[in-house]
């Protein structure tokens, strides 16, 4: 009999149940040979007293053992290693050649390297700072634990742990309908909803959908970095127009339509991304004209417009849209976290269809778990509930940091509060290295974007996103301390 005693080790407080660490170190011993085909092991009483655990969790692990293949559980007979088990020593497919003492460092052929798309990089998120998103730390973790506990529970929605509608499951795109034509004035149902993984995959589907290459966008100067290079990868030319106070140049816009044919407008209306500004009434209504005018489709990216510390927050284009020229996109997942990747565009029955088409392509179905656990959390008000909170407190984050730059780096920084979101775009003065600025604030322990992303030109902005809402006013002070000290030197 072998000393099962020091062979299994169990650690009662450790993170893996002891059941698990039992059948584990059984199987261990028969994939190292050291118990063969057929060999009887000791009965679960008699091992629960040499492990001194409880029987119920011995017979657990021989279950585990059984459902997995390595041992055949006889009824009054006992358990014993199964008969069939698997070849031990795995077999070389060449005879002779030396196995290599890594994986391959790279491809055996030719892997062209994209030069308009960044390489992805460490969020750094582990670094406190002025990140641009929410603040994790903020969301309500319980009750969204309970409502996806709930969700994978519930007899009635067994069916979801399986296939599902590829443009997301009907109970949640109808509730999302519904709080969109609440907060947003739109007129919608769930046929008119995709939804997605965060907002940027649905600009994808649709420039894969809509557009062929070399069609014509105008986007905002500056813009979204990853909107250009959606864009840009679909083979689309950006016709670059300026963004002011008031927001997107209008004027501008209509003055490039009557030259040239243009395909689509991408602007993100409540907070253009990244100076913060609100596209204006009298510009929204003249742009809805100019797109039935000249029959451009406009791409309307509200990536935060639950973030708003105004009262009355101006509605979204697509709610006044009645030609069906306008094509929203949002996303939740600044909502609630980046983590919950859940992104939505809101079009016409027959362009929702052909995304969904086109989504199997890349991503079968979404998350149904996840979009059953958002639709309690809609419906019970968790929601709206951490919204209240989390808004107060963000605009208290903004109030704090907005009047300490004021006070501390006057004609050094120069900002506009913004009216919502969680980041203020700074402008620092030219005599400021930005880029070196912030790689020398990384070695103090702070994260300041270098703000290169946002350029679109030759011609550098030296300006970026300071983020305010990932920090608590202690932290914020400390940022600030050492934003402060490190420009002085």
């Amino acid at each position: 009999m072998l000393p099962w005693k020091s062979i299994i080790q169990v650690e009662k407080t450790g993170e893996c149940p002891v059941y698990l660490q039992i059948a584990n170190a059984i199987s261990m011993e028969i994939k190292k040979g050291h118990l063969g085909p057929g060999v009887k092991l000791p009965g679960t009483r008699q091992l629960s007293d040499l492990l001194d655990v409880h029987r119920i969790t011995v017979v657990r692990a021989y279950e585990e053992l059984d459902a997995q293949g390595w041992i055949n559980m006889r009824p009054s007979q006992g358990s014993f290693t199964s008969c069939d088990l698997p070849e031990i020593t795995p077999r070389q497919l060449s005879e002779g050649k030396k196995r290599p003492n890594a994986f391959a460092a790279s491809t055996g052929y030719p892997v062209s390297v994209s030069q308009a798309i960044k390489a992805p990089t460490s969020p750094m998120r582990h670094v406190s700072g002025f990140h641009d998103g929410p603040d994790p730390r903020l969301i309500p973790v319980n009750d969204i634990a309970k409502a996806f506990r709930s969700a994978l529970l519930k007899k009635v929605n067994l069916k979801y742990t399986s296939y599902v509608e590829t443009a997301g499951v009907t109970r949640f795109r109808t509730v999302l309908s519904n709080y969109l034509n609440d907060t947003r004035g739109l007129q919608t149902t769930f046929e008119n909803i995709l939804v997605t993984r965060g907002s940027t995959m649905g600009l994808y589907l649709l420039t894969s959908v809509l557009f062929t290459k070399g069609d014509s966008v105008i986007v905002g100067d500056p813009n979204y970095y990853y909107a250009d290079r959606t864009f840009l990868n679909a083979g689309m030319d950006l016709v670059r127009v300026p963004v002011d106070d008031f927001g997107i140049d209008v004027d501008a816009i209509e003055r490039v339509c009557s030259k040239k044919k243009i395909n689509a407008v991408y602007i993100t209306s409540h907070h253009h991304y990244p100076t913060t500004v609100t596209l204006c009434a009298p510009r929204r209504v003249r742009l809805l004209n100019l797109a039935e005018k000249y029959g451009f489709i406009i791409v309307e990216d509200d990536y935060d417009y639950d973030f708003h510390y105004l009262s009355s927050p101006i509605l979204p284009l697509v709610s006044s849209d009645t030609k069906g020229m306008v094509i929203y996109i949002g996303t939740l997942s600044k909502t609630l976290s980046p983590a919950m990747r859940t992104g939505y565009v809101i079009a016409p029955v027959n362009l929702i269809l052909e995304l969904a088409r086109l989504r199997q392509l890349v991503d079968t179905q979404g998350d149904p778990i996840l979009e059953l656990a958002l639709s309690d959390l809609f419906e019970d008000g968790t929601i709206k509930r951490h919204m209240k909170k989390a808004l107060h407190e963000y605009r208290l984050r903004r109030d704090f940091v907005c009047t300490q730059l004021t006070e501390r780096f006057q004609g050094i920084i120069e900002f506009k509060p913004p009216d919502g979101g969680v980041a203020i775009w700074a402008r620092f003065d030219p005599s400021i290295n930005l880029p070196r600025l912030s790689e020398r604030l990384k070695t103090e322990g702070i994260i300041l974007s270098n703000g290169l992303i946002h350029n679109s030109g030759p011609t550098s902005l030296n300006a970026t996103r300071m983020g305010f809402g990932w920090m608590n006013q202690q932290e914020a002070i400390k940022a600030l301390d050492i934003l402060e000290t490190t420009i002085k030197r």
